[in-house]
């Protein structure tokens, strides 16, 4: 716990880098989003490290393509591209608007809004943003209800899984990962 308060994941050398390069002009935009940072608060082990931008993927490139850094055009049409080095991975997504989903895929809209991307995001301890010096920014309370083991959706239930239904399998992963058996009427229904 001691090294994780000192020399916290986001301090490796290869993901300053990339912060470096993303806020040069010293304003904060891009920040680690998702399991990374959910992981972290909650004191568990972190594996995948997801950058969200306000860049776009061809920008993201630009400034990436005369580095160390591997580009990987792994999720272009979704504003996804992942940087590769020494065996490590860095996934940055352009912060999105979903314009029209399918039950499992969605066309987006790129934003500069980091609420709006929160917004899109399935669950709250999913949209917590953590800047590169450790400060959070929480639009949707995800810290909270993190802290109290609560998984809950953002906004309506009904919406969040007609956008794509593999969010019921996440939402059920959490509820056993966190122990969250305490659900309202209102959200099983909908599942079902």
């Amino acid at each position: 716990n001691i090294k994780k308060f000192l020399f916290p994941f986001y301090k490796d050398q290869k993901l300053k880098e990339i912060f470096k390069i993303l806020n040069q002009d010293k304003k904060t935009n891009a920040m680690l989003v998702g399991g990374c940072v959910r992981n972290f608060l909650n004191n568990e082990e972190i594996g995948d490290i997801d950058i969200t931008t306000i860049f776009t993927p061809n920008e993201i490139i630009k400034k990436f393509s005369n580095t160390e850094f591997k580009i990987i055009k792994s999720g272009i049409d979704h504003g996804t591209i992942t940087l590769s080095r020494d065996g490590t991975n860095f996934e940055i997504t352009t912060l999105r608007e979903d314009v029209l989903t399918d039950g499992r895929h969605a066309k987006v809209s790129f934003t500069k809004d980091w609420k709006a991307d929160s917004e899109r995001r399935d669950f709250t301890i999913n949209a917590i943003y953590l800047d590169q010096f450790g400060k959070i920014f929480d639009p949707q309370n995800g810290a909270q209800n993190l802290k109290e083991k609560k998984i809950k959706f953002i906004g309506d239930p009904k919406k969040r899984i007609e956008e794509d239904y593999l969010r019921i399998l996440r939402f059920l992963r959490f509820s056993i990962q966190y122990k969250d058996f305490d659900k309202d009427d209102q959200t099983l229904k909908v599942i079902k």
